[in-house]
């Protein structure tokens, strides 16, 4: 019995390409590659609205606070090697 609403409109969509003609295998390999499409789309689907929120919000993410830690490091570490002279303090 299915009971999500998913492998219900799986099997409508092997029906409907396949009608009575698929064999057990034909079935299953399909049925499958299908559902790994829909864990594909959700799973894009979530980084997007993860995305959006962090953007509607202003948080920072810890993987966004980190980069930006490490492009500021970077620009410490220029400015030292660097030496004196530079204007305004850091590089350009």
């Amino acid at each position: 019995m299915l009971t999500r609403r998913t492998d219900r409109m799986i099997e409508e969509l092997i029906s409907s390409i396949y009608g009575g003609r698929a064999d057990a295998r034909t079935r299953y390999l399909f049925s499958h590659a299908l559902h790994g499409l829909v864990r594909l789309a959700k799973a894009e689907q979530m980084k997007e609205i993860r995305r959006d929120l962090e953007r509607a919000t202003g948080s920072i993410s810890a993987v966004t606070a980190r980069e930006e830690t490490r492009q500021l490091l970077r620009k410490v570490g220029m400015h030292l090697r660097a030496g004196p002279g530079v204007e305004d303090g850091w590089p350009r």
